[in-house]
């Protein structure tokens, strides 16, 4: 069995030489943004509204640092909600720290790496997962355990630009048991309900099950669009990103999120025809091409 108690240490270790590296380092350009913290108990709120708190310049470098070793359980703050901090630390390569800091982020994701496949690995169901976890890492948070440090210092970067990923889930449901559910709606439902519910539970017994869909909303999140000379890449960004090279580079920081601002359609999306909802999610039959 892998020692993840001694992992564990080792990568706390390693978290304080990075927050020293990094706040003894002068970056080419720093902007990191805090973005509010979920509030246990709060985690199904609907967001109307996400202001970010933005840091530049050294400021942005010790904040960067909190981000990276933020990796335990903090009151009064959600243990389902992942705490975020987006931005963007461009370091120049010949600075006496850069290469330093490189070697400990990648010795950083390593460690992260070895622990999340031991645990994975040598446990089987999900409460020896979480025993494993808690027993090694104590008070640790395991989306923030896992998550890895984004580090770019092989290719040439254009420009590095933040926005909000606004993204639903769509998944094909089992016919037979979505049907099921209706019915058991139905029968705890007022009478205004029920009609629609009735209509409903039509539309989908005269759908073919491969051309049902399921969509739900999923939360918002920071994300990165890093252009590169070799083309763009988009990735999520729970954590600041650092990217290393001589030549400039732009980057903006994260906006504002307001829900209200109405998104522009993908050309190519296909649109779906809406046959009604169910407990909050949108019930959808794929419209022929």
């Amino acid at each position: 069995m892998t020692d993840i108690k001694s992992l564990f240490d080792q990568l706390t270790a390693d978290l304080d030489l990075l927050k020293k590296l990094l706040g003894n380092t002068q970056p080419v350009q720093a902007l990191v943004s805090r973005i509010p913290a979920v509030l246990k108990g709060q985690e199904q709120a609907i967001i109307n509204e996400i202001i970010p708190e933005l840091t530049t310049d050294m400021l942005a470098m010790k904040l960067a640092a909190e981000a990276f070793k933020d990796i335990h359980i903090k009151h009064p703050f959600s243990q389902k909600s992942a705490r975020r901090y987006v931005g963007i630390i461009h370091l120049h390569p010949d600075h006496d720290n850069t290469e330093k800091i490189v070697t400990q982020i990648n010795a950083i994701n390593t460690i992260k790496a070895k622990i999340e496949h031991a645990v994975v690995s040598e446990n089987d169901t999900r409460q020896a997962r979480f025993s494993a976890i808690h027993d090694n890492c104590p008070g640790v948070m395991t989306v923030h355990l896992y998550r890895k440090i984004h580090c770019v210092d092989d290719e040439l970067v254009k420009s590095v630009r933040f926005s909000w990923q606004r993204k639903d889930s769509l998944h094909q449901p089992d016919k037979i048991k979505l049907l099921a559910q209706i019915t058991i709606e139905q029968e705890r439902a007022t009478l205004d309900n029920q009609l629609a519910l009735a209509q409903l539970y039509q539309k989908i017994a005269t759908t073919p099950e491969h051309a049902l869909r399921i969509r739900r909303p999923v939360k918002v999140q920071p994300a990165a669009n890093i252009v590169k000379v070799t083309g763009l890449k988009t990735v999520t960004a729970p954590l600041p990103i650092i990217v290393v090279q001589k030549e400039p580079l732009e980057a903006n920081e994260v906006a504002d999120f307001v829900a209200s601002q109405v998104r522009k359609q993908r050309s190519d999306k296909r649109k779906n025809t809406v046959l009604g909802t169910l407990t909050g999610h949108t019930i959808e039959k794929i419209t022929a091409e």
